[in-house]
């Protein structure tokens, strides 16, 4: 029975594998690029707060702070670690 189940868990262990793989690497490139975005926006918010609409650039402050690692980065690599943290749980009960 155990062997049945290793060859079953096998094909998705290895999916999971890729996928958190591929997953990490774009989170990787899509941090610098919103990091970029999120620097320009916040000097955009600050030239509109010293304009005078201070609600409007409180606004833009906050849209550049989700674009920081601090984020929605923070939360992809959260959600990945909840994915990886799965895929060890399912191979220490497979071959345990």
């Amino acid at each position: 029975m155990k062997i049945f189940l290793k060859i079953i868990f096998a094909p998705i262990i290895a999916m999971l594998s890729v996928f958190i793989w591929t997953a990490t690497k774009i989170v990787q490139v899509s941090a610098i690029l919103l990091n970029m975005i999120a620097i320009a926006t916040a000097l955009g918010a600050i030239c509109i707060i010293i304009d005078g609409r201070t609600a409007h650039g409180v606004a833009g402050l906050i849209a550049a702070f989700l674009l920081t690692p601090f984020g929605l980065p923070l939360y992809s690599i959260i959600l990945l670690g909840q994915v990886q943290r799965f895929k060890y749980w399912i191979q220490d009960c497979v071959y345990g």
